[in-house]
């Protein structure tokens, strides 16, 4: 696939700037638009739960719409979920990629890849166009995931691969790492327990992760549009939202969040109403 590209020096005014704090930063090669907007990464397994996917994919819509890019690997599973719901929320997504950034790897992503470009994200890569996805470079590329993120979210992690990878370089280089807790017999859940039981941060939620990255690292300085509140005048049930919405019972959680944190609805019992409706 032919991309438009360029190659970024350390000290280029694109040049990621938590990537200054590895050891030997490398040039990158670039295609899309980078941004100023701090990142969260949000990574995991290849093999991830059906609840694995859906949590990825509520992180992603409610980073963004919280004013973080969303980074991560655009490898299948918990990776192409963030950045999926990143993209189709209108967020910023950096996909650091472990091949050239004219590659597309694995082969079913090659939309999300391409839908990526198109809504304005970044692809991002130490390696020259052309370069091959070796199995090799896929480790080495979670170093530069862990270093533009100012935080790294694992959603499910096995007992091993990537993620932890991507966890442990963050923590060296004092950045937080939050892990979704899960079943203790459950593969998916192994290397996350794990990693909670070595001091990780424990993450329950889109609402609760919005709010630790507040209190950890501070609110993005750029700001999301104002949501829309978008309810019938008489209120509605919370049951009801999903189809109202025209989205899953996750995505219209998140947003229900959201409209709640900005005093833009109110709720008794399981009705919702716009604040200025009935009883606001």
């Amino acid at each position: 696939m032919r991309v438009d590209q360029r190659r970024v020096q350390p000290d280029g005014s694109e040049y990621p700037e938590g990537m200054k704090d590895l050891e030997h930063p490398p040039a990158i090669y670039v295609a899309g638009t980078m941004v100023a907007a701090p990142a969260v990464a949000v990574v995991g397994t290849r093999r991830c739960t059906r609840y694995g996917s859906e949590l990825a994919d509520a992180f992603g819509r409610a980073l963004t719409g919280a004013g973080w890019s969303v980074v991560s690997g655009l490898a299948r599973g918990i990776d192409a979920a963030a950045h999926r719901s990143t993209v189709d929320a209108g967020g910023h997504a950096v996909a650091v990629l472990g091949s050239g950034v004219d590659i597309w790897y694995p082969a079913e992503n090659r939309h999300l890849y391409e839908k990526l470009l198109d809504s304005g994200g970044a692809l991002v890569s130490e390696y020259p166009p052309g370069t091959r996805p070796d199995r090799w470079r896929f480790p080495a590329r979670n170093r530069i995931i862990a270093a533009i993120a100012s935080a790294t979210v694992i959603v499910e992690a096995g007992e091993k691969g990537g993620a932890l990878i991507t966890a442990r370089l963050a923590a060296e280089m004092g950045r937080p790492v939050f892990v979704v807790p899960g079943d203790v017999d459950r593969a998916a859940s192994i290397g996350c327990n794990r990693l909670l039981r070595d001091g990780a941060h424990p993450v329950l939620g889109p609402s609760d992760l919005i709010e630790e990255l507040s209190l950890t690292i501070g609110e993005p300085a750029r700001k999301p549009a104002e949501p829309e509140v978008d309810l019938p005048p008489g209120g509605i049930s919370v049951d009801d939202l999903p189809d109202y919405w025209g989205c899953s019972i996750g995505e219209a959680l998140v947003r229900v969040g959201r409209l709640e944190s900005e005093g833009l609805i109110r709720r008794v019992g399981e009705m919702l109403s716009p604040s200025g409706g009935p009883g606001g």
